[in-house]
């Protein structure tokens, strides 16, 4: 893009000027330059810089100490240091200040280009999450529903359609998908939005309960039945009721429910006399209603009285874009919930969540964020904090054959972690072994003979 600025900073006058040249040809933005770090922090008073290129020797003012200057003044800066021979422990010392990376001299035009338009991406990205954190917080959400990919806004279109229409809802969708929030959504938009929804977790409770608690019963009418009680659908009169998980209703609950859906009354257990109800039937199902039926499990009658109008919701691998926009939202939520001051995510941070599978959708990222603030002390989520989050995944590759001894298992899940956990760090830092050291807090030698060990295809993670 043509608005990225890129500051080169180097003492080297010739270097400087090469260095124009190659990055005008072959990125599409601005290229300023800086003699050194004096000059470089001056032009950032009077320049919006996205990348600082900087040596690390250079007169008046190091590079070291104006990635310092330019991390406390400008932290959504990418800085890149350059390095000669002899001065890489100067270098690993940057990338613990928070240099984005690091290039030897002399340097590789094509790995140099490589890292500036990688930096250039994650930049645009923590703009995009500070975007997004300022959006969540100006409540610009529609109610707890959060996205605005495509899938999202039209989910969004036909929840309000559906709720001024009045009509029994089946919200289908995978685990974790937030049918609930969907349920609450069109009940608040509805006409009857200021009156109760009352919500039933359909597998929660057992079959003679579940009857008790949806249709009330009447005094005597089983053992401790010593008062008259008001059933679900009594308590959602004038309002909605939302039955979550229907697909796991018994036949006989199932046969009752469609009695209410065909005559909209009910009949307390114990009773011989049943009663009008006005209460609109919100039902969710993450199950194929379809083959319950095939088997006998799932009545038809009741399943084409509840899908009157269907409301399918996506996984989150279908819109991931709208992660960024989630996981401010979800840090915002826990903040503001538990009290603390909110946490912020890097940039590689984000695009690993990006990348990784979600088989827990929407309810696994918020469990996952949740998480982090209950036992990540620091304000910042950096790629560290996330091998807690590698071993159950690589647990969980490990085939558990319980046939097997106890140590061949044990060698399995570790073979398992390190090959994710390699590939993870090399990916975060584009193969810079010296880099992933750092990160993962081993010398650069022994991590050498891990990745040699377990054969990780370098050129592939540098490419």
């Amino acid at each position: 893009m043509a608005d990225d600025t890129i500051l080169v900073v180097d003492d080297e006058t010739d270097l400087v000027h090469g260095l124009r040249r190659t990055i005008s040809m072959e990125i599409n933005c601005r290229v300023l330059t800086a003699e050194n770090g004096v000059q470089a922090l001056d032009i950032m008073t009077k320049e919006a810089v996205d990348i600082v290129l900087a040596d690390v020797l250079m007169p008046q003012m190091d590079g070291l100490t104006l990635l310092e200057r330019i991390k406390s003044r400008y932290p959504a800066v990418t800085v890149i240091i350059m390095t000669a021979y002899g001065t890489i422990e100067k270098a690993v010392e940057a990338i613990k200040k928070g240099a984005y990376d690091l290039i030897q001299k002399p340097l590789d035009e094509e790995r140099l280009i490589h890292l500036l338009r990688k930096g250039l991406e994650l930049n645009r990205l923590v703009r995009e999450n500070a975007r997004l954190s300022a959006e969540v917080s100006r409540k610009e959400t529609f109610g707890s529903m959060v996205g605005r990919s495509r899938p999202m806004r039209a989910i969004f279109e036909k929840i309000h359609m559906l709720a001024q229409s009045g009509v029994t809802v089946l919200i289908r969708g995978e685990t974790g998908t937030g049918k609930d929030l969907a349920a609450r959504a069109i009940h608040k938009l509805s006409q009857r939005g200021r009156r109760d929804l009352i919500t039933v977790n359909c597998p929660a409770l057992p079959e003679t309960i579940l009857e008790s608690e949806l249709f009330g019963y009447r005094k005597g009418a089983f053992t401790h039945a010593i008062a008259d009680h008001s059933g679900m659908f009594d308590q959602a009169d004038g309002g909605s009721i939302f039955l979550d998980e229907i697909g796991d209703l018994t036949l006989p609950v199932q046969t009752k429910l469609l009695r209410v859906l065909q005559d909209k009354e009910v009949r307390p257990l114990g009773s011989n006399r049943s009663h009008r109800v006005d209460v609109r039937i919100l039902a969710a199902t993450n199950q194929d209603l379809e083959q319950k039926m095939a088997q006998n499990r799932f009545r038809e009658d009741l399943f084409y009285r509840l899908n009157v109008a269907t409301l399918t919701l996506p996984s989150l691998d279908k819109i991931r874009e709208d992660i960024p926009l989630l996981v401010a939202h979800f840090l915002e939520r826990v903040a503001r919930e538990q009290d603390k001051a909110r946490k912020t995510v890097t940039p590689e941070v984000l695009n690993h969540l990006m990348g990784r599978e979600w088989p827990g959708n929407t309810r696994q990222l918020e469990n996952l964020i949740r998480g982090w603030y209950a036992v990540i002390p620091e304000a910042t989520i950096t790629p560290r904090h996330l091998a807690a989050d590698i071993l159950p995944a690589a647990c969980r590759s490990a085939v558990m054959d319980l046939e097997k001894p106890y140590q061949d298992l044990k060698e399995q899940a570790i073979e398992a972690f390190t090959l994710e956990y390699l590939n993870r760090l090399l990916g975060q830092t584009g193969g810079n072994v010296s880099a992933a050291a750092q990160l993962s807090g081993m010398k650069r030698q022994s991590l050498q003979k891990i990745i040699r060990r377990y054969g990780v295809d370098m050129q592939r993670l540098r490419s």
